[in-house]
């Protein structure tokens, strides 16, 4: 009786470690809220890409243009920080926009001259203040050591590029 109950013990045993095994893939099983800030992020991410490349080649002051160009320089190489961060998780970051940001996109790049620069700006505000409180709450309430530290360490670039849009959208008298 004895035997008959160790070798079930022992079989309940294996079954239990084999089930809770990652898959052979090697990825890192993420948490539902900290997956969820990778995608936010990436979405994020791409959109002031394109737009920082879109405001190079359509904003009508300097100012406009040069924030297009940091957010092009900034955000690639956020991105790819990213990209690298979840290569090693269950995590597959988006290639494409989502159809809320692709809106905002072509919602811009329809527009020319100081309409397309007052646009812009605002939405960089807007962006960088949802930005930042995306971050922050991932900085402060995530579960994944590796996304926590990353969104904790983009935070000062962040503010800096809010207080920097901000500055243009007083210079240029551009309110909300």
């Amino acid at each position: 009786m004895k035997k008959i109950k160790l070798s079930a013990l022992l079989l309940v045993g294996l079954f239990v470690a084999v089930s809770c095994k990652d898959d052979d893939d090697g990825l890192t099983m993420v948490p539902e809220a900290d997956r969820n800030f990778a995608m936010m992020a990436a979405d994020g991410g791409m959109l002031e890409v394109q737009l920082g490349q879109l405001a190079q080649s359509k904003g009508m002051t300097q100012s406009v243009k040069d924030f297009g160009q940091m957010m092009v320089t900034d955000h690639t190489k956020a991105n790819a920080e990213l990209e690298g961060i979840v290569s090693s998780k269950d995590i597959t970051l988006p290639t494409t926009l989502s159809t809320a940001k692709k809106q905002k996109y072509d919602s811009l790049a329809a527009m020319q001259g100081m309409a397309f620069d007052s646009a812009y700006v605002r939405v960089m505000v807007m962006s960088h203040q949802e930005t930042i409180d995306l971050f922050q709450e991932e900085a402060n309430n995530g579960k994944d050591s590796e996304l926590k530290s990353w969104a904790s360490g983009k935070l000062p670039t962040l503010n800096q590029h809010l207080t920097k849009v901000e500055a243009i959208q007083d210079s240029l008298n551009i309110g909300l």
